[in-house]
């Protein structure tokens, strides 16, 4: 999917760029602000697991543990500005943020105090797993004025990410007393921070309703693809999580 929507808007660029030169086409229609930027609000797609599995041994027998945390697509902030360098060339940079609260699935099979092989099972769901996604990304892109009040900016460049993550780092195991029928696990959360690089394509499409003087005030939306990987340490081993996704927002927009 993404790879078809990435090729979808290398197309209309390459389109756009080969029209006849007898109309002047957007890629040579002139751009005269020197200055841009907006604030978006939108929503970012896509979903992200963890998940670790380690043993132990305990009474002289083997136990084991396994976790899974599990987050959702959920809203996002964006904060950018950027500036025309050349003809319809412009540099811009962009910053959203991202927090989103999961739940993590714990299950543990814990080898019996007297009888060998008779292990016990335990299962929890813990809610209030928080994974905070946060990322600039630096944008070379052209822009293509439609008209006097509408224009589409398209971009690709590196994004460098920060995430925040939520683990089951580990668990703590006490006994109940006889008959030994069941067992507590007590799970540790931890905090996690990983920095990572990838990358971003998309377009921004703006129209201004209001001009006095250069500044002109306007909405607009836009339509990114961006992601990295990151490895979080979990208890005994790294786990790779994917970061960023399809991301869309709309807002307001300034220029100058």
């Amino acid at each position: 999917m993404q790879r078809t929507l990435r090729a979808a808007l290398m197309a209309a660029v390459l389109v756009g760029a080969s029209q006849p030169a007898a109309a002047q086409t957007p890629l040579e229609e002139p751009w005269e602000d020197r200055v841009f930027g907006g604030l978006s609000f939108g929503v970012e797609g896509g979903s992200a697991e963890i998940s670790d599995s380690r043993t132990f041994t305990v009474y002289e027998e083997a136990g084991s543990i396994e976790t899974q945390a599990s987050f959702g697509s959920d809203a996002i902030i964006d904060i950018s500005g950027g500036v025309r360098v050349w003809r319809n060339m412009g540099v811009a940079l962009s910053y959203h943020a991202k927090s989103t609260t999961g739940t993590a699935n714990v299950q543990a099979s814990v080898p019996h105090p007297i009888f060998f092989d008779r292990p016990r099972s335990y299962t929890e769901t813990i809610d209030g797993i928080d994974r905070d996604e946060k990322a600039t990304h630096l944008q070379f892109g052209w822009m293509f004025p439609i008209n006097d009040n509408f224009d589409v900016f398209a971009y690709v460049g590196p994004s460098f990410y920060r995430l925040t993550q939520e683990v089951v780092a580990g668990a703590s195991i006490a006994e109940q007393g006889p008959p030994f029928t069941t067992v507590i696990v007590q799970p540790t959360i931890e905090t996690r921070k990983e920095s990572a690089t990838g990358y971003n394509l998309g377009a921004d499409a703006t129209y201004m309703f209001y001009t006095r003087d250069r500044l002109r005030l306007g909405v607009g939306g836009f339509l990114r693809f961006t992601g990295a990987t990151a490895d979080i340490q979990l208890s005994d081993s790294a786990f790779e999580t994917d970061l960023g996704g399809v991301q869309f927002g709309i807002g307001a927009r300034i220029r100058f």
